[in-house]
């Protein structure tokens, strides 16, 4: 498969959890467009988890659809682990809290189908969490701090086993859910890359709990810089260690993708099962998966089941059925549409705000402008320029989708598929919470400022001149959030 992220040429979405398939039928269409306003419904609310929604029939009524549509739409919201169906009396349609198991899935596949190396996402975990160590410092209180110093004490006894821990405490000291999510995210990534873990001796751990003790103690003293530094060499040491040993592997095995169990529902248990076939041959993009029919012969189930499974795979952008003679289950184009909206999710119910959006983007973008510069070449200097054309020849009405897809270039030029996926999550929550109430002159005059920014920032990539850049990129964004907040 393409091992391009297809974002950039993602069309533009009519709202921000976008569930539709272009390749679903008008069933389909109908229930993912339903789906979105329960999200939208809960959201309003304030995500009252616990709180039923409404009956069946009070929501068929609401949303005006049949029986069929509102289930199928349903199926779509509970496989995001954000509401449950619950049968009997006093039931209804129930809020539930998304959690992280809802996406590390989607996450483990969409770095298989991308094939992201390693590298890359040691790479993307210096610059998450040296981002995160510099911010700690300026959200510590002494609850947090004891919580790291016990971590330690910890690790030193023993009894602390697990040395993601302290990852994951410094990641939450930040206060930033979305830097608190994706440190959790490619901490548990990195495992699926390393499968003997007999090689972690003494000798191994303890050197690693040396360095998070270092760590530690630079973030309580209020270096955030030094942290960083330490933070830094630490996990250079762990890519080395890892690299040197004859079990790690530069991409994901897909003997450990998709592990996770389900709930016992049949069509979720079809749609892993399909799911799994197509990683395990390597399915190409217009690969035939069999008709309707030839699944629901392979699995024994019936047609009901095999249409709310391939429901699943069309919202994951897995594959779509295509209607007509020579028809069937078609693999589709990898894309990271699905696993952006299951993450928008979970930011938002763990209460994400625009100045989180804000610090995580400007820490992302900065890396990226480097990492654009170093691997600058005439093909990728055309693509800056070309995304700028597409910006210069926008309406108002695609101006935004536009200007953000130069940011989208500019990760994809970067070369690091793990950040890129990072970015992308960012301009989407960046756009879930721009104002809507800009007038349509006040917004042609800040396009006139962004595009002239954007060119500016290109000329300094292509230029090779990272001052520059960084400095004009840190401009454009603060000049972007007093704009849009």
């Amino acid at each position: 498969m393409d091992s391009r992220l297809s974002a950039v040429g993602d069309p533009p979405k009519s709202s921000w959890t976008s569930w539709a398939s272009s390749a679903g039928s008008s069933q389909s269409k109908l229930a993912t467009s339903v789906a979105d306003r329960i999200v939208q419904d809960i959201i309003s609310r304030g995500w009252p988890v616990g709180q039923v929604l409404g009956s069946e029939p009070e929501l068929l009524e609401r949303y005006g659809v049949s029986r069929a549509v509102f289930r199928e739409a349903v199926r779509l919201v509970e496989h995001q682990q954000i509401v449950r169906m619950r049968r009997g009396p006093g039931g209804g349609l129930m809020i539930t809290a998304p959690t992280i198991d809802a996406i590390a899935d989607a996450v483990q596949l969409t770095l298989y189908w991308l094939d992201a190396r390693l590298d890359e996402v040691f790479d993307a975990r210096e610059i998450l969490e040296g981002l995160a160590v510099r911010l700690v410092p300026d959200h510590l209180d002494e609850r947090r701090a004891d919580r790291l110093r016990a971590i330690v004490a910890g690790e030193r006894s023993g009894a602390v086993r697990d040395h993601r821990e302290i990852h994951a405490a410094l990641a939450t000291s930040t206060g930033n859910p979305a830097i608190e999510l994706f440190v959790d995210l490619l901490n548990r990534v990195t495992g699926l890359y390393f499968s003997d873990t007999s090689l972690l001796t003494s000798q191994t751990l303890d050197a690693a709990h040396h360095a998070h003790a270092r760590i530690v103690e630079a973030v309580v003293a209020g270096d955030g810089d030094l942290a960083c530094s330490r933070m830094e060499r630490h996990l250079r040491a762990e890519a080395t260690f890892l690299r040197e040993h004859g079990s790690t592997s530069q991409l994901i095995d897909p003997a450990v993708v998709l592990t996770g169990h389900t709930e016992g529902k049949k069509a979720e248990e079809v749609a892993r099962e399909i799911l799994r076939s197509v990683v395990e041959r390597k399915s190409q993009p217009g690969d035939l998966l069999g008709s309707e029919g030839d699944l629901m012969e392979r699995f024994a189930v019936s047609r009901a089941i095999i249409r709310e499974a391939v429901q699943l795979l069309e919202h994951y952008d897995i594959a779509a059925m295509r209607r007509g003679p020579g028809g069937g289950l078609i693999v589709l184009e990898p894309s990271i549409t699905a696993v952006t909206d299951v993450i928008a999710l979970y930011l938002e119910y763990h209460g994400i705000q625009v100045a989180d959006v804000f610090e995580l983007r400007v820490g992302i973008e900065m890396a990226l402008v480097d990492l654009a510069i170093d691997a600058m070449d005439p093909t990728r200097s055309d693509q800056l320029h070309e995304a700028l054309e597409n910006e210069r020849g926008a309406s108002d009405e695609l101006f935004k989708e536009a200007a953000q897809d130069l940011h989208a270039v500019i990760a994809s030029v970067a070369g690091n598929r793990v950040l890129e996926l990072v970015s992308v999550v960012v301009v989407r929550l960046r756009r879930m919470h721009e104002g809507g109430d800009v007038s349509s002159l006040a917004r042609r005059s800040a396009g006139t400022e962004v595009t002239r920014a954007h060119e500016a920032i290109v000329e300094g990539l292509v230029g090779g001149d990272k001052v520059a850049s960084r400095r004009r990129m840190r401009r454009h964004l603060q000049e972007l959030s007093t704009f849009y907040d």
